[in-house]
Parts: structure tokens; sequence; C-alpha cells
């Protein structure tokens, strides 16, 4: 796997017009390197970029700057989890863990934003041993994010804990829905989304 950031900054804002603005500012003021910028559902601009821990917060700080009141959230990683650089070219649909005998529960995670997304995501895998399965960021979604976690149950519960307080964070409540099945059904197991 190629190394990545170590450091991962998103940011989120209300316009697209604005957003370009945006991810001008953040890369003039650090050299970070750009991941995506992008027009998503709801006419939002999502920018991701990575680097250097110092330069993703001076790149991070800028684009704040510049977003002002268009600033619908961001998120700052220091040390993002390696699942979470997987989950930034959602879609993903995942493999079939249909016969995975560490998946015995399912949690199913919808965010207001991509960034309470992906800082829960972080969260999640940061305390329990939990697989990243499914993962949508805004497209078709009225802006909004999902993924789901598999797992044990007791690292399920834990994932959940961890993932509903990193949406909990700054901003209002980010949390739309947080799902936990135990032994998901035969028919939906490895294919929630059909």
């Amino acid at each position: 796997m190629l190394s990545r950031g170590p450091a991962l900054g998103v940011l989120e804002i209300g316009t697209i017009a604005r957003g370009i603005v945006v991810a001008d500012a953040a890369l003039k003021r650090a050299p970070a390197i750009l991941l995506s910028s992008r027009a998503v559902s709801g006419g939002k601009h999502l920018i991701m970029l990575e680097g250097g821990v110092a330069e993703i917060d001076e790149a991070m700080t800028a684009g704040r700057l510049a977003a002002g009141t268009t600033l619908l959230d961001s998120v700052e990683l220091a040390m993002a989890d390696d699942q979470v650089w997987s989950m930034l070219g959602a879609p993903i649909t995942p493999a079939d863990w249909t016969l995975d005998p560490t998946a015995e529960a399912v949690a199913i995670i919808e965010t207001r934003t991509v960034c309470a997304a992906i800082a829960a995501a972080d969260a999640a895998c940061k305390v329990a041993d939990v697989i990243v399965r499914d993962v949508r960021f805004a497209i078709d979604l009225a802006g909004k994010a999902f993924f789901t976690l598999t797992g044990t149950l007791g690292a399920i519960e834990a994932a959940a804990l961890a993932a509903t307080a990193a949406t909990q964070l700054g901003a209002a409540d980010r949390l739309v829905g947080l799902e936990v099945i135990a032994q998901p059904s035969p028919d939906l197991r490895g294919r929630l989304f059909r």
C-alpha cells in the first residue's frame, strides 16, 4: 500500500464557486497535495488535501478563512487511519463479506456532511478492530454521507460510540443516524445495498 499523508484535511463548502476559491487559497498558502476538488450533491464543493501535519494545518487555516460563512464543515486529521485513506475514493462497494466469520455485526453510520463521516470513520477505526465496507459521499444523497462497518458485536459497539462522539465535536450534531445490526439476515449479509 502506498504511504499517504500523514495528515488529511477536508473542507466542505456551501457553494461550488466559493469552493474553487477556497481550494486556490489553501494551495497557495502551503505545499499540500490536492487529492480532490469537486462539486457534489446539494450544491456543495468538497476539497481533500494531504501532506505533512504543518502543511495541512496551514492550508486548512487558509481554506477556512477563504470560505468564511460558506464553510459547512471541515475535518483535519494529523494521522488519518489507513482505512480512511481508502474511503476517499467513494463510492465504494465492498467485496462480498457473506462468509467472513469476523463480521458478526454491522453498523450503518449516516451523517449530514462528508467531513463528519470521515471524522466518524477515523474515530471508529482507531478504537476498535472493524472493517469499513460501503462508503458513499454526497453524490445522489443530497449532500449527506454514509459508511458501514463490520466486526464482532463488541468491536462494533465500541466503534459506534466513538463514531457518535466524533460527529458531535465542534459544530452542531452532524449525525443523521447510526444503527447496529447483530447477526444480519443471510439475505442482507455481505450485500446491504442492492
